[in-house]
């Protein structure tokens, strides 16, 4: 508790739910620990990072009962559809939304879709370093994911947006100062 108080610790997370097959954990124990994170985190006042894979509803249903509609969010690595990221905005309009160089694959078309319907004010860039290498690097120059690479998915938010990239990065630039209160 004592380093989260720390002035340097900018944000309390990664912490979530996750139904996907690879997560043993039950999910009751998830939802007490994911409540008892989403108290301690608001009581501090730190921004929350929010990991979510397949519980979305039920992520979006605790997250009400525990966080202000006005507190500042970020939706880590978020490769979804619009349908599913939509609720979580309406309700938190301090939500930003992570995009990773998963965009940059082809099969990402369904994020690349919420890419281009939320607005640019509400996205950040981030890597989820080791994974998701950019599309454009050749495993053979490199293996793993690292923040150097982000330009990457920059590029592919310019290009989704229609923006220049200099626009593009300016703006992601702001929203995490914004998000993060740097």
């Amino acid at each position: 508790l004592q380093a989260l108080r720390h002035p340097k610790a900018v944000a309390f997370g990664e912490m979530g739910l996750d139904y996907s097959y690879k997560c043993t954990t039950p999910v009751p124990e998830q939802h007490k620990v994911f409540e008892r994170q989403l108290q301690l985190a608001v009581s501090l006042k730190k921004p929350l990072v929010i990991h979510c894979r397949e519980a979305d509803e039920d992520l979006l249903e605790i997250m009400k009962k525990f966080v202000p509609p006005d507190y500042k969010i970020h939706r880590h690595c978020f490769t979804g559809s619009y349908p599913v990221i939509e609720p979580l905005l309406k309700y938190f309009p301090n939500m930003s939304v992570g995009f990773t160089a998963v965009l940059t694959y082809s099969s990402a078309w369904e994020a690349r879709e919420a890419l281009r319907q939320i607005p640019l004010e509400r996205i950040i860039v981030e890597t989820d370093a080791p994974y998701f290498l950019p599309r454009q690097v050749p495993k053979s120059l490199c293996q793993y994911a690292h923040p150097g690479l982000a330009l990457h998915t920059v590029r592919e938010i310019a290009r989704v947006k229609d923006q220049p990239l200099s626009l593009t990065l300016a703006a992601l630039r702001e929203n995490t100062s914004r998000l993060y209160s740097l």
